[in-house]
């Protein structure tokens, strides 16, 4: 019943904004923004050289995660001085097409390359640059459609937000200085701005879609005012909540049918749990718990049968969604990153290495561990179609996850490892 309802509910999303099929994984976190995927027909194990790599291939730097969307699996990458959106054949990892979208930035950590990952809306795919372009191209040919220029400086780490698609309307946060717009909503179809609100610069985080109380609305977790935001697709202000978050990176997570999720890693916030609520003079909100159990850095948390699962810094750990207590812990994966897929998380450490996880809060339970790079991995895992794709900072793997995929050893893997946690704390 319950992987029932996860169908139903993703079909219900996917139909109401109209950004993809049933099996892609087309923008950010995937098909709801949420790190979550309903995908029939996985390996629920995996043994002694599993999962099978489909293919291997060099990619320029970046932190741009993989978005899926039928036959074409697109990226970002920076080579030359320039960043690029990259369109991969998903069978094969052959290149289609590849578009310069500008110049990119180094940031204060003296890496480059962008961070953006593509969203991917039928014929069109809306992406950013690091310096602060906004591009819409052909899925077909990667042909430029339009193009529009952030205002102001980029932040220190660059531009790094992934654009929300929602019907006609493409939403950034796009600010580069206190007076600059902060949100801007731009026409789908020509980029052309039809509204903007809320001045101060950019973060890093991204935002989603939620329907909370009957309201449709975008959640932003924002650097400016270092608050969560709503806005409604009027482009009006619809409630605000402050926080002491002072590292504002992760994507705010929605648990249904009117909680927001909202992280960060610095001490003075860790993670917090909102109820949003529809009253006499509009939205009111009330912050149910608030906790360093759950210090997401840069890579969020999913949320999967009520329980929340994620990094705290660099412990893996579960946590009840609505009362915050700890149910179990563990290291060894670093600050990694994860995603669902019905009762599995696939985990990727920040070293390379992946796990198959069972989604519980009893305990934690591996169920088989494989090599996927040997670089900087901190762009999370993507999966589509019975593939996951694995990035770091300079190679894409794909691997056959599903039962389909024939068995024998993956080039480089190793028997799966013990698993990582005893439930102790650091």
């Amino acid at each position: 019943m319950r992987n029932l309802t996860a169908s139903l509910l993703a079909g219900t999303w996917l139909c109401a904004t109209g950004v993809a099929v049933a099996g892609d994984w087309p923008q950010h976190r995937g098909p709801r923004r949420q790190g979550t995927t309903v995908e029939p027909g996985l390996r629920e194990s995996w043994g002694p050289g599993e999962p099978l790599v489909a293919w291997r291939r060099s990619i320029g730097e970046g932190y741009s995660a993989v978005a899926v969307a039928g036959p074409r699996a697109c990226t970002m990458e920076r080579a030359t001085g320039e960043e690029w959106v990259v369109c991969l054949d998903a069978g094969s990892g052959e290149t289609l097409w590849r578009t310069a979208v500008g110049p990119s930035r180094t940031s204060d950590l003296g890496d480059s390359g962008p961070r953006s990952t593509p969203a991917i809306d039928g014929e069109l795919l809306f992406t950013a640059s690091s310096a602060g372009r906004m591009v819409a191209l052909s899925t077909a040919d990667g042909s430029v459609v339009w193009r529009r220029e952030f205002e102001g400086e980029a932040p220190r780490f660059g531009y790094s937000v992934s654009p929300l698609v929602d019907g006609d309307l493409v939403i950034f946060e796009t600010g580069g200085s206190e007076e600059s717009p902060g949100i801007i909503a731009l026409d789908r179809a020509t980029g052309t701005a039809r509204w903007s609100l809320l001045a101060g610069p950019a973060g890093y985080s991204s935002p989603i879609v939620a329907d909370i109380a009957g309201v449709r609305q975008y959640v932003f977790f924002r650097r400016a005012g270092n608050e969560v935001v709503s806005v409604s697709p009027a482009g009006e202000l619809l409630w605000s909540h402050p926080t002491a978050a002072l590292a504002v990176i992760t994507t705010p997570l929605f648990h249904p049918p009117d909680r927001i999720f909202v992280a960060s890693a610095d001490d003075a916030f860790g993670g917090a749990m909102l109820r949003v609520r529809r009253g006499e003079g509009g939205f009111e909100v009330e912050e149910l718990w608030n906790d360093r159990l759950m210090r997401n850095h840069f890579n969020s948390s999913v949320l999967v049968d009520g329980f929340l699962y994620g990094f705290d810094n660099g412990t893996f750990r579960c946590l009840d969604a609505d009362s915050g207590e700890r149910r179990w812990a563990g290291r060894g994966f670093g600050k990694g990153s994860l995603l669902a897929a019905g009762d599995l998380l696939f985990v990727l450490s920040d070293g390379g290495t992946l796990a198959l996880v069972e989604a519980t809060p009893e305990e934690y339970r591996e169920r088989g561990r494989a090599p996927a790079t040997t670089g900087r991995a901190w762009t999370p895992p993507s999966l589509a179609h019975g593939r996951l794709y694995v990035r770091d900072f300079d190679e894409i793997v794909a691997f056959d996850v599903g039962r389909g995929a024939p068995t024998g050893p993956a080039a480089g893997a190793t028997a799966a490892d013990p698993a990582l946690a005893d439930g102790a704390d650091p």
